[in-house]
């Protein structure tokens, strides 16, 4: 079946930190367990915060309450997250080209904080022709229920789209609805085997 729309992840594929990601800057900014850091990031009150039921204020106060720093760090965490963490501008520009032949989708677990970034701080919002966040409609990855929703505001099949994302529970909920994916490792390899699939024929 032809691809007719490529939708990406926010986080760890499109934004990025200096390191070789979110929970690693995290950790060496606040100097923390790695392993807790992760731990935290894949609980369940960031679940919740991704559903909308909490806030990014409440998710970092959270952070380092279970760590047991001082509240002081929070500034340390949010720094992380506000003026650490960038677009990758490589993919972007070939993702704006793709965009003159494909349908270009964002679909991104993430707190209320996002939608004014990608507007109005990454101004990026333009690149896509469809934004679904988590938070927004009340639904996380890998639930069949946020993939078929953005299918169904791009108007596409899941057999005529391909999601990358970095998280393998996330490729494997987009599997289960018939989605093309690639699992986000790095950015070359990502785009090598996006084009890969692009570039098939029936």
């Amino acid at each position: 079946m032809t691809i007719k729309a490529i939708i990406l992840d926010l986080e760890g594929v499109l934004l990025r930190t200096k390191d070789e990601n979110l929970y690693i800057t995290v950790a060496n900014a606040l100097n923390a367990p790695l392993e807790k850091v992760i731990e935290i990031f894949f609980g369940e009150l960031n679940d919740q915060m991704d559903l909308g039921v909490g806030t990014q204020g409440e998710f970092d106060a959270y952070v380092v309450e279970t760590l047991q720093m001082p509240k002081e760090k929070i500034k340390i965490l949010k720094k992380v997250i506000d003026e650490d963490s960038f677009i990758d501008e490589v993919l972007l520009a070939r993702i704006k080209e793709l965009h003159k032949d494909y349908q270009i989708g964002l679909l991104s677990n993430y707190s209320n904080d996002l939608r004014p970034k990608l507007e109005h701080e990454w101004k990026i919002s333009d690149v896509f022709d469809e934004i679904v966040i988590s938070c927004e409609v009340g639904v996380i990855k890998p639930d069949a229920a946020i993939f078929n929703l953005i299918l169904d505001r791009l108007g596409v099949s899941a057999g005529e789209a391909v999601f990358v994302d970095d998280r393998m529970r996330n490729i494997e909920g987009a599997k289960k609805v018939g989605m093309r994916t690639v699992f986000y490792v790095s950015r070359e390899q990502a785009m090598e085997e996006l084009e890969r699939i692009l570039g098939e024929r029936e």
